[in-house]
């Protein structure tokens, strides 16, 4: 028997990855009528307290923007989309989000921005798939 999407979780980070990933999840999205929820985790590594609170605030308005386009893209296609900012371990937020957003599905890009471009899994998506209690599609 197989469980029914209607709740899907894309983590976004401006990589072509990403891009796909979410063009997947607007997909599955349209075949079952599911919800796409789109997260991006700000990671800021804690230095001088001026320094991170403006650099916070021009990630939070990059996160803004990167999530405002995936939502006229979902509205394109009537999907509906919601949008959520984290901040803190990328991974680490988007497998609690996922579990306590009640998620049917997290759909992530295979490589994000981050990481060695010759890695075959990023390590944000090889965290979420081996900590995840939801399933999750990764997409190349």
């Amino acid at each position: 028997m197989s469980q029914k999407i209607s709740n899907i979780l894309v983590p976004l980070d401006d990589s072509k990855d990403s891009v796909r990933g979410l063009d997947k999840a607007i997909s599955i999205a349209k075949e079952s009528g599911a919800k796409i929820t789109g997260i991006n985790v700000v990671a800021v590594a804690p230095t001088l307290a001026s320094t991170v609170i403006n650099y916070k605030k021009f990630l939070t308005k990059k996160a803004e923007t990167l999530l405002d386009s995936a939502k006229k893209n979902c509205e394109k296609q009537e999907v509906k989309f919601a949008s959520k900012i984290q901040y803190g371990s990328p991974a680490s937020k988007i497998v609690e989000t996922a579990e306590k957003g009640k998620f049917d599905l997290v759909v992530i890009g295979s490589r994000g921005i981050g990481g060695i471009k010759g890695a075959i899994l990023g390590s944000v998506a090889n965290t979420v798939v081996n900590k995840s209690k939801v399933s999750v599609l990764v997409v190349k």
